[in-house]
């Protein structure tokens, strides 16, 4: 499909939300992201809301509540459930208003929720990655829950579906295997929400910065404040060589939560995998490091690394999900590869000694080689390659013929070696991980 199609595509997505939320006089409507087999988010207050005749009182019931809300001057309600605990029964939520059909939603659980949105690489379905037809086929094992947009199709496009051997084989790859590794390692129902859009720039999911925003606003800001507990964020191909990313993203992150009402919701960045991005991979780096609750997955160790789209899905999901269960639910482990920690980094005549935190069991390299590659510079100087040497667990000592280095970068060229020894559980306890690569970074020492 074209640009323009596209674009049409979209406005007309758009426009049939428009049409959705300007409802007739007399009618009341949840907002579409409500319905049957949904999973409503545990441990913390869930927004039901919806349009109606302004001044219209509407009521919702779930479980053993029941509030009650008017519709505003511009026709929207808005209801607050109380925080609830996760349950696997199904329930049924029940809206109504005077003069309006009473609106039942069936099956609906309580567990976590998690936003799976970017381009094309978090759009691959299950069906397209390696290893996922034994997973495919035990989807109806699985108490998940999935809500799939694309392409700038709205939520009123789609509806919540339990994971079958259907739904799960057309959803996100990312998403679904994050999910499954979610679900079994918190027993919980799970809900998914995909908003994906193929070739996508980053400027397509901000008004910030520039940006248009129409893949954000036909697919995300119109389901707000429907409550998740995360994001995953799988995006920057078409923004690879773009030197202002960092600011985008993080302008793109503060957006989302501001017009989410939740200041610290997490985000989970993948970061891209191939060199050829190299601007676009730092910039996720130093994002991960310099915004608050966010945390990042690196792939550049994976198979089909230098791919635009690889295949390798799995790992990517299993370390979103160990990210999540560090980050966002408190497990204590190593929520991904090393990260260089200047508290620890000393510099004497040419040699650096660089500190790292997240280092599991200790520092390692994949090959039993040196660490490779690192590189260092003066202030002011072209870089220079680095001898390293890892001297304790935690440190690296980095030597090469720059008299007083001031910066360092790891991982410019090749697909780097540097990993952490990790004893990490996934899959309900069938599979071990055992070590995290480190990314790619450049830093200047203060």
């Amino acid at each position: 499909m074209g640009r323009l199609s596209c674009w049409l595509f979209v406005c007309a997505g758009l426009f049939f939300t428009a049409a959705f939320t300007a409802p007739a006089i007399g009618a009341t409507a949840a907002n579409p992201i409500f319905g049957s087999n949904m999973v409503l988010q545990r441990g913390t207050t869930v927004p039901v809301f919806g349009t109606a005749t302004a001044g219209t009182a509407v009521s919702v019931q779930f479980q053993n509540q029941n509030k009650t809300a008017n519709a505003d001057a511009n026709g929207r309600w808005r209801v607050n459930l109380d925080s609830m605990p996760a349950s696997s029964a199904p329930s049924s939520m029940t809206i109504t208003s005077a003069g309006s059909p009473q609106i039942v939603f069936t099956g609906v659980q309580v567990g976590e929720v998690w936003l799976f949105s970017g381009q094309s690489n978090m759009d691959m379905a299950m069906n397209e990655a390696d290893e996922s037809a034994p997973y495919i086929a035990d989807a109806p094992n699985r108490n998940i829950r999935l809500f799939l947009m694309k392409a700038g199709n709205g939520p009123a496009t789609a509806s919540w579906q339990p994971a079958n051997t259907t739904t799960a084989a057309a959803f996100s790859a990312v998403g679904y295997w994050t999910g499954l590794e979610l679900s079994k390692k918190l027993n919980v129902p799970v809900g998914l929400i995909q908003a994906t859009h193929d070739g996508t720039n980053i400027s397509e999911w901000q008004t910030t910065n520039g940006g248009d925003g129409s893949d954000y606003l036909a697919m995300v800001k119109s389901i707000q404040p429907f409550a998740v507990k995360g994001v995953a964020w799988y995006q920057g191909e078409s923004n690879g060589g773009d030197a202002a990313y960092e600011t985008k993203l993080t302008a793109m992150i503060g957006e989302w939560r501001t017009d989410w009402g939740q200041g610290a919701l997490p985000f989970g960045i993948v970061q891209l995998p191939a060199s050829k991005w190299a601007t676009a991979r730092v910039a996720q780096f130093n994002v991960s490091m310099n915004v608050v609750d966010t945390f990042l997955v690196v792939t550049s160790d994976l198979p089909g690394s230098s791919q635009l789209h690889p295949t390798a899905k799995k790992p990517i999901g299993l370390r979103m999900s160990i990210g999540a269960r560090a980050r966002v639910y408190g497990e204590e482990i190593p929520s991904g590869g090393p990260v260089r920690d200047p508290a620890t980094t000393t510099v004497a005549g040419n040699k650096v000694t660089l500190g790292f935190t997240t280092t599991g069991i200790g520092l390692i390299t994949n090959n039993g080689g040196a660490p490779a590659t690192f590189q260092l510079a003066t202030a002011t100087g072209r870089f220079q390659s680095a001898t390293a040497t890892i001297v304790a667990p935690n440190k690296i000592e980095l030597t090469s013929s720059v008299a007083a280095p001031k910066r360092i970068r790891y991982l410019f060229s090749g697909t780097g070696n540097l990993f952490n020894s990790v004893n990490i559980p996934v899959e309900g306890g069938t599979a071990t991980v055992t070590r995290l690569p480190a990314s790619i970074f450049e830093w200047t020492i203060p």
